[in-house]
């Protein structure tokens, strides 16, 4: 692959329209240090209704102006993880934060330790800060003293630190051996494996492959296991400080989530998906005539020969004759995220795999991905463009404190999005054999990456904050024993689970975001719902759905959720996802019958 100097300029976000240069971000963060000097004099008491809405303006600006000064270092490491400069700018301002974060430290305990009745009065006259003002309340108990406050806030570099540990490791240190196959040489990394060489139709090269890259990963489990062993101990300390009944209710705090919610949730996709799932595995070893289903060959496609080359101007349009119910307003954004260039598609040596969305407040979204021009990979873009606009409404509708969504919707607004694209094709399709490439395209790429593998993700992330609870200190191995624990659970005798497999949970970041990965089944199941609306609703359905997305952070998920139509405290609406994707596997086998492509 190319340096990162050498690629195309038009296959990179503009990152200069945050800063146009080291001089502005720095000048931002002096700016953003007097600011917090100023508050943390100006509101040492606060006494009336008038100064207590005027502290939350003023803290609402900083909190944006934070916002933008972290987005700005922390995506630029990931285009280039090769840049030492990029990754020093980010640990300085890292570093910056902790200490202003300790000036700022005593306004929550502050403001919890207020008159309730002046709180509520404030939320009720001011309603953009009524969900923050109930977020302090709601955790009025946890919160230390003044003192204790700053000093966690002045170690946050410390207690953030396995993330960049980890992603150190993946991206600086991991190596793995390129091999031979047929007189090729295989470059074998992040990219290579996860984008191409899992997927790939050839059994023997692709199963070589799985073999060669799980070596390469477990050269690293023990150092991969320490990393992750601070990111819990961290946590369970945190929740116990705080005098959280568990390190579950601490972590869901974060999120304005029930534990039960959470525990049903995870129960209920492992009982009633799992069938589904192993009836899919069946279909790819008939359709393949391989000797046997493994988990190395769950990645393929199906009638892979169908899928034309997509080059970036195609899935534009797909894009936007895809998503066109939502508006000439809503198109037009997505317009401009191709045409201003806040899309980063490139490939190049240093970049991490995977794709996301940051849409920080004063600035318009930014888009990382790596374009293989694949209808997958049209699906991610449609994601991350599903997360762009959400960021784009919510932003222009909410003070920078209400803006952000909890983790736990998310990812429905970027789900929707994807779902939407797959329900447009299919009611293009012209035959047979192009629905079955979009029903395998939603299988494959959509229910399988965010249902599957981030619920099995979130299955192991459970088992091992459980084991936390009780005490246990989890080695290399012990990780490895849980992650296959669960996958044996899942995929019961449908899938030899051959070695390797149980080092599955080396390959996501998501374990250091807090409870993050159950979150993509709630987002894919409130996305599904919404979809169906989007393309078979009329047009208040679609502007109850913007209206949502202009809500942002101003309720927790579950109110949002229902404001879109949606109850996700109950069980019905997983359920009712998981039986959509169970009928599309089902039209897929009927399909492959009447083509008569099975071996």
């Amino acid at each position: 692959m190319k340096k990162r100097s050498e690629v195309d300029i038009r296959e990179t976000w503009k990152i200069e329209d945050m800063y146009k240069d080291d001089e502005a971000f720095y000048n931002d963060i002096k700016d953003l240090w007097e600011k917090a000097s100023d508050f943390a004099s100006k509101y040492t008491k606060i006494d009336s209704k008038e100064s207590l809405y005027q502290s939350l303006e003023d803290f609402s600006d900083i909190y944006g102006q934070i916002g933008n000064l972290s987005t700005f270092a922390g995506i630029s490491m990931e285009v280039d993880t090769t840049d030492t400069s990029m990754s020093k700018r980010d640990s300085f301002l890292r570093n910056e934060l902790a200490k202003i974060g300790s000036k700022l430290s005593f306004y929550e305990p502050a403001l919890a330790r207020l008159d309730e009745d002046l709180l509520k009065e404030v939320a009720k006259e001011y309603k953009e800060f009524s969900y923050p003002i109930e977020q302090i309340l709601s955790k009025k108990d946890h919160l230390l003293s003044d003192e204790t406050e700053k000093v966690l806030a002045s170690l946050a570099p410390t207690l953030q630190a396995p993330y960049k540990n980890y992603n150190d490791m993946r991206y600086g240190d991991m190596e793995f051996e390129n091999f031979t196959y047929e007189g090729e040489e295989i470059i074998l990394n992040h990219n290579t494996f996860e984008e191409y060489l899992e997927a790939d139709p050839r059994t023997d090269l692709r199963r070589k492959a799985f073999k060669d890259y799980h070596d390469g990963l477990r050269n690293y489990q023990e150092a991969n296991a320490s990393i992750y062993n601070t990111q819990v101990a961290n946590e369970k300390r945190l929740a116990d400080i705080r005098g959280y009944e568990s390190v579950f209710h601490y972590l869901l705090a974060r999120q304005d989530v029930d534990f039960d919610i959470y525990e049903n949730q995870l129960d209920t996709i492992m009982e009633k998906l799992a069938p589904h799932m192993r009836k899919y595995a069946r279909i790819l070893k008939d359709h393949y005539g391989l000797d046997k289903m493994t988990y190395a060959d769950l990645k393929l496609g199906i009638d892979t020969d169908y899928e034309e080359s997509l080059p970036i101007e195609k899935a534009r349009d797909y894009i936007l004759d895809g998503l066109s119910p939502l508006g000439e307003e809503y198109i037009g954004y997505i317009r401009k995220a191709f045409d201003e260039r806040w899309i980063d598609y490139a490939q190049n040596i240093g970049k991490r795999t995977g794709a996301f969305c940051a849409s920080p407040y004063n600035s318009h979204p930014f888009i990382m991905t790596t374009y293989n021009e694949k209808m997958s990979q049209v699906m991610t873009l449609a994601h991350e463009l599903g997360h762009a606009l959400q960021g784009i409404y919510s932003n222009a509708n909410q003070k920078a404190l209400a803006a952000d969504m909890s983790m736990y919707f998310v990812e429905s607004p970027s789900t929707a999005h994807e779902i939407t694209m797959e329900r447009y094709l299919l009611n293009k399709a012209k035959d047979k054999r192009e629905k079955l490439w979009v029903l395998t395209t939603m299988i494959g790429k959509t229910y399988y990456h965010n249902f599957v593998t981030h619920f099995l993700e979130a299955s192991f992330q459970r088992d091992v904050y459980r084991a936390v609870e009780r005490g246990e200190s989890l080695t290399a191995l012990d990780l490895n024993e849980i992650f296959m624990d669960n996958l044996k659970k899942f995929w019961g005798d449908s899938v030899d689970l051959v070695e390797g497999a149980e080092l599955t949970w080396m390959r996501q970041p998501h374990y250091y975001m807090g409870l993050y990965p159950y979150t993509y089944s709630a987002g894919l199941t409130i996305g599904t719902i919404i979809s169906d609306k989007i393309v078979n609703g009329d047009d208040e359905d679609r502007k109850r759905w913007l209206d949502v997305l202009k809500l942002g952070g101003s309720m927790g998920p579950i109110d949002l959720a229902k404001a879109a139509g949606v109850d996700m405290s109950k069980s019905e609406p997983i359920e009712k996802a998981i039986d959509f994707i169970g009928s599309i596997i089902d039209q897929i086998d009927e399909l492959l019958k009447d083509l008569d492509m099975y071996k």
